[in-house]
C-alpha cells in the first residue's frame, strides 16, 4: 500500500487493492481500516466495501507520503472497545464492542476541524527528573526574568539603546553607530553562543556541533561554517572564547555585538580606531557597556519610575508564593539586583506599583531574602562575604559572625541580607542541609540551574519564556511535521534499496561465477535510478523541515532543536533541569505536595520497529543468501511518473 507524494493542490485518485480471505467478515476489515486511510488524511473512508476486491479511494493534496500500514494496524487491533485515534484531518471512533458486532455504518465517525477546539500550550509544567514536593523543605526563587517577567519591547531597549550610547560617550567609539538599526527583540534567541574571537554568532545540536552560523548579520555557508568549526573540539566550546546567551540578559549583548561585527567590517579603513580593536575586545565593550547602565541607573531608574511599563503582568505569583508558606516550606529570594531595585519591583509584583504605596509588606511572603547575591560566584566561592540590609535606611552592616550564631538570632534582627555564598543560606534557612531538600527555581540557565545543580545538588525548575510560543507553533505545524515523519519514512525505504542493490554489486565483485554477474547492469542501472530518487526526497525532506523550523523563526528555527537533533540548549535544559515551564506562576496551579513524575526514557533500541536498520533487514526476507542470489521484488517508485515495473527477469534465480 504506497500512496503517493503529492503537490502543493489538488487530489489523487488512488487505487488501493486489498486481498482478504473470503471468510472474514466486511467489518472485520473496516476495523483495521479506518484508522489507517483517517491518519493518512482520507477525505472520506469506506462505511462498506464491495464485494470485489478493489477499491477506490480518494487522496486530498495535504495528505503525505507513505507509512507502513502493516505498523499502523497493529496499534489499531480490531476488537478494542472504544478505541479512538485522532488524525489531523478527521477524527475517528471505533465503539464496537467486537467486530462482529459492528454495523459498518456505525463504525466510523468523522469530526472536522473546525469543530474541534484547537490545542494550546495551558502552562504545563514538565518534568525531566522526577521530583516529590513532599522531601523539598526550602523553595527558593530568582526575581529578574523568573517573578518579574520584563516586556521585551521596552524593557531590553532601554538596554540597547544606553549601551550604545555609553560606547560612544566612554569608550570612544564612532557616533555613527547610534544610527544603526533599533533593537529588534525577536531578531536572537536562547540558546546561541558567541565566539569572541571570530565575531560569530553559532547554533550548536546537542553534540556540540555547530550546525548554523552567522558572522555579525551576515549567514555562513556551509562549507565555511564546516571549514571554521568542523576541526574544533568540542569542549573548546567553553573555553573564554566563546560566550552563551543563556538568559534573556543576553539578547541585547548578541544585537548589539552582531551591529558592531558588521558596522567594523563595512567601515574599520575610515575609522582607525576599529582597525585596531580585535572582536574579542568588541565584546568586551559591549559587555561592560550594559553593565553600567545597569549600574549607573539608565535602566532601573527608569523601570522605578512606571515599573507597569517595563513589567508583564502575571497574576498567581502572591496566591502561589502564601500557599507554599502555608504548606509549612521555608521560602526565600535570592537576586543579583541589588535592595532598593529589589523593592521597587517586588511591590509592583504585590499591586504596589506607585511611589507612595510602596512597603515592606511583601518582604512577608519570604522567610529570608538575600540580593546583591553575585551568582554564580554565591554558589561556589565559601569566601564571599554577607551584610545586612537596613530596608528603613537602605544602609548595609557587617555580618562577621554569620556562620557561627544561631539563625534565630541572625534573623531575628531582619531577615534581608546581600552577598554571601551558599554556606550563609544553608545557616540561616536552620541548618548545613543536603542539596536535594532545597529546590530553586531561576531563568539563568548557568547562574540558576547548572551551578545550583552542579555545585550543590539542588533540584531545580528553568522559567522558559519561550516554551509557550515553542509548544503553540508546533501544535499549529502538526500536519507539517507528519507530512515531515512520512518523508522521513520514504528515505529510509530508499536507502534500504540502494544499500541492497549496492551489497548486490559489491558482493559479486565482477566474479563470473557470481549468480547476478550478467545482470550487473541492470542492477546498476537501477541503483543510479534509485540514487536519484534519494537524491529527490531529500531535497524535499530538507525543504519540508527547513519551512517547519522557519515556523518557530525565521533565522534559528526552534530554541529546543537544530535540524532533527535536540539544540545544545534542549540538552542543558534535559540534564540540569528537573523541571522546566513558561513561567513561575504555573507552579501555582498543582499543591506544593504535587509528584512530578517524568516519561519513560526511550533509546532507539527501545523502538526496535521503528529503527530504519530494522526495518532494513527485515525487508530482507529470511535469507540472507536469497538476497544476493535474488533481485528483490519493488513496488514502482511513487517519483516516477511513468514508472516501468520491476524487470521479472531480476527476480528469479540464474538456476
Amino acid at each position: 500500500w504506497r500512496p503517493h507524494p503529492l503537490s502543493a493542490a489538488g487530489s489523487v485518485d488512488l487505487q488501493l487493492r486489498l486481498c482478504w480471505p473470503s471468510r472474514m467478515r466486511s467489518p472485520h476489515l473496516l476495523v483495521f481500516l479506518a484508522p489507517i486511510l483517517t491518519v493518512h488524511g482520507y477525505l472520506r473512508a469506506p462505511s462498506f466495501l464491495p464485494g470485489a476486491n478493489k477499491l477506490a479511494l480518494r487522496l486530498p493534496a495535504n495528505a503525505v507520503g507513505h507509512r507502513c500500514a502493516s505498523r499502523l494496524a497493529q496499534k489499531c487491533r480490531p476488537g478494542l472497545s472504544g478505541t479512538s485515534l485522532s488524525p489531523s484531518r478527521q477524527r475517528v471512533f471505533m465503539s464496537a464492542s467486537t467486530p462482529g458486532e459492528a454495523h459498518p455504518q456505525d463504525l466510523l465517525s468523522m469530526q472536522d476541524d473546525e469543530d474541534r477546539e484547537v490545542q494550546k500550550y495551558n502552562g504545563e509544567i514538565f518534568c525531566n527528573r522526577a521530583l516529590n514536593m513532599k522531601n523539598i523543605q526550602f523553595v527558593g526563587f530568582d526575581m529578574d526574568y523568573t517573578l518579574a517577567q520584563y516586556i521585551p519591547e521596552t524593557f531590553e531597549i532601554l538596554a540597547h539603546r544606553g549601551a550604545m550610547a555609553k560606547l560612544v560617550e566612554s569608550m570612544n567609539y564612532p557616533a555613527e553607530i547610534l544610527e544603526l538599526a533599533d533593537y529588534d527583540p525577536t531578531y536572537f534567541q536562547r540558546g546561541l553562543i558567541i565566539d569572541k574571537m571570530r565575531g560569530n554568532i553559532i547554533k550548536m545540536d546537542r553534540h556540540s556541533y555547530v550546525k548554523l552560523a552567522f558572522h555579525g548579520n551576515k549567514m555562513i555557508d556551509r562549507d565555511e561554517r564546516i571549514k571554521i568549526y568542523g576541526n574544533v573540539f568540542q569542549k573548546s566550546f567553553t573555553s573564554n572564547e566563546y560566550a552563551n546567551i543563556d538568559t534573556l540578559f543576553s539578547l541585547p549583548d548578541a544585537f548589539m555585538y552582531a551591529q558592531l561585527v558588521d558596522f567594523k567590517d563595512a567601515n574599520e579603513d575610515n575609522y582607525p580606531m576599529l582597525k585596531d580593536k580585535s572582536y574579542e575586545q568588541m565584546y568586551k565593550d559591549v559587555r561592560r557597556s550594559v553593565d553600567l547602565c545597569h549600574r549607573d541607573g539608565v535602566i532601573k531608574d527608569r523601570v522605578s519610575e512606571d515599573p507597569g511599563k517595563y513589567i508583564q503582568a502575571e497574576p498567581g505569583i502572591v496566591d502561589m508564593l502564601k500557599r507554599l508558606k502555608l504548606s509549612g516550606r521555608k521560602v526565600f529570594l535570592l537576586t543579583n539586583s541589588l535592595w532598593d531595585y529589589t523593592n521597587v519591583v517586588m511591590n509592583h509584583i504585590c499591586g504596589n506599583s506607585e511611589a507612595d504605596t510602596r512597603n515592606l509588606e511583601w518582604l512577608d511572603l519570604f522567610d529570608l531574602v538575600i540580593v546583591g547575591a553575585c551568582k554564580p560566584g554565591f554558589l561556589d566561592d565559601p569566601q564571599l562575604s554577607l551584610f545586612r540590609v537596613h530596608p528603613e535606611s537602605d544602609k548595609l552592616s557587617n555580618m562577621d559572625n554569620a556562620l557561627f550564631d544561631p539563625p534565630e538570632v541572625s534573623l531575628a534582627k531582619g531577615k534581608v541580607f546581600q552577598g554571601g555564598n551558599y554556606n550563609h543560606l544553608h545557616h540561616l534557612l536552620g541548618t548545613f542541609i543536603a542539596g536535594p531538600q532545597i529546590m530553586y527555581v531561576g531563568d539563568h540557565m548557568f547562574s540558576d540551574v547548572i551551578r545550583g545543580k552542579r555545585s550543590l545538588g539542588w533540584r531545580t525548575m528553568l522559567v522558559v519564556p519561550e516554551l509557550e510560543h515553542e509548544v503553540n507553533v508546533w501544535l499549529e505545524q502538526s500536519v507539517r511535521h507528519r507530512r515531515i515523519e512520512e518523508l522521513g519514512e520514504l528515505r529510509h525505504e530508499l536507502d534500504e534499496w540502494v544499500d541492497r542493490l549496492s551489497l548486490l554489486i559489491v558482493s559479486c565483485d565482477n566474479k563470473e561465477e557470481c549468480a547476478v554477474f550478467d545482470r550487473i547492469d541492470e542492477i546498476e542501472a537501477e541503483l543510479a535510478k534509485a540514487r536519484e530518487e534519494l537524491k529527490a526526497v531529500k531535497l524535499m525532506y530538507s525543504s519540508e523541515l527547513r519551512e517547519f523550523h522557519q515556523a518557530f523563526h525565521p533565522v534559528w528555527g526552534q530554541v529546543f532543536k537544530v535540524g532533527y537533533q535536540n539544540s545544545r540548549f534542549a540538552q542543558q535544559v534535559e540534564n540540569y533541569a528537573c523541571l522546566y515551564t513558561s513561567k513561575v506562576s504555573n507552579f501555582g496551579q498543582v499543591s506544593p505536595e504535587m509528584i512530578f513524575r517524568t516519561q519513560q526514557d526511550v533509546m532507539p533500541h527501545d523502538q526496535l520497529e521503528d529503527t530504519p536498520i530494522r526495518r532494513m533487514l527485515k525487508s530482507r526476507g529470511d535469507s540472507f543468501v536469497r538476497s544476493l542470489t535474488e533481485m528483490p521484488q519493488r513496488t514502482p517508485s511513487p517519483l516516477r511518473s511513468n514508472s516501468p515495473s520491476r524487470i521479472s527477469s531480476l527476480s528469479s534465480d540464474k538456476e
